[in-house]
């Protein structure tokens, strides 16, 4: 079976060899590893001019979502994933993937989460089963270097969502979520590199209200934990927020979740 596996990319070639070289390393064939770039000068280029088994484009784009759509437009797999082009995979990443996508649409599994050049390692748990009420409420539990999607699941969804430029992987999981099966796997699949020029850094508090306007568009409750927990730090009194939220909903008559 055919996988297509998609990296987008802007200056990113201190990390852009890891990335590819962790494709290559799959036990898994055929793998076809598709790299979308945003127009780089920092020798991403002559990096990926030296790999005749990876497809490249490089010219200017609206965002990573854009890009992403790109790349997938060209991908020939029935099973599909992305890769940032900071992180890398575990060799058995794309394997144990297509086991587990033979009854799901989206399959996803752990992380081990790395400082800049691969220091303290530590492994990132994803939400251990996947439920759309709880994705939904608490917001995003699953790490897109580890996660793998068919074909049939990602066109059925629509593809992402090029309005989104932070949590366009969370509005994806729960438009596959809400037609498909999705399985989690105790296994780790990818490295998720944290340095100062990553996204998830350099634009922290901006993921907040794209990830609240995510979940709300999809049926997330007005006063949900994912709400709660923003604003209000105590745990104790987090836990106290939570529960009379709860308890507003069920006179409510909706679910007292």
């Amino acid at each position: 079976m055919l996988v297509s596996i998609v990296t987008p990319s802007l200056n990113q070639a201190h990390y852009l060899r890891e990335a590819i070289e962790s494709v290559r390393a799959q036990t898994h064939s055929p793998i076809e590893h598709i790299v979308v770039d945003g127009g780089s000068t920092d020798g991403t280029l002559e990096l990926l001019a030296g790999y005749d088994d990876v497809t490249w484009s490089s010219e200017p784009d609206r965002g990573q979502s854009h890009a992403l759509n790109k790349g997938f437009s060209l991908a020939r797999g029935e099973v599909l994933g992305w890769l940032n082009a900071d992180d890398a995979y575990e060799p058995n990443a794309v394997a144990e993937a297509i086991l587990a996508l033979e009854d799901a649409g989206l399959a996803y599994a752990d992380v081990t989460r790395v400082n800049d050049d691969g220091v303290n390692p530590r492994r990132i748990r994803s939400r251990p089963t996947f439920d759309l009420w709880t994705e939904l409420n608490l917001g995003c539990g699953i790490y897109s270097p580890a996660v793998f999607f068919t074909r049939q699941a990602f066109e059925a969804a629509g593809g992402l969502d090029e309005s989104l430029h932070l949590t366009m992987d969370y509005d994806l999981w729960l438009r596959i979520g809400q037609r498909f099966p999705v399985r989690h796997v105790d296994s780790i699949w990818a490295i998720q590199r944290i340095h100062d020029d990553a996204k998830t850094i350099r634009q922290y508090d901006d993921f907040w209200p794209e990830r609240l306007a995510v979940s709300r568009r999809h049926g997330g409750r007005l006063v949900s934990p994912l709400l709660i927990t923003r604003y209000v730090r105590p745990p104790a009194a987090q836990r106290a927020a939570i529960r009379a939220a709860g308890a507003a909903y069920t006179l409510l008559g909706k679910p007292p979740r």
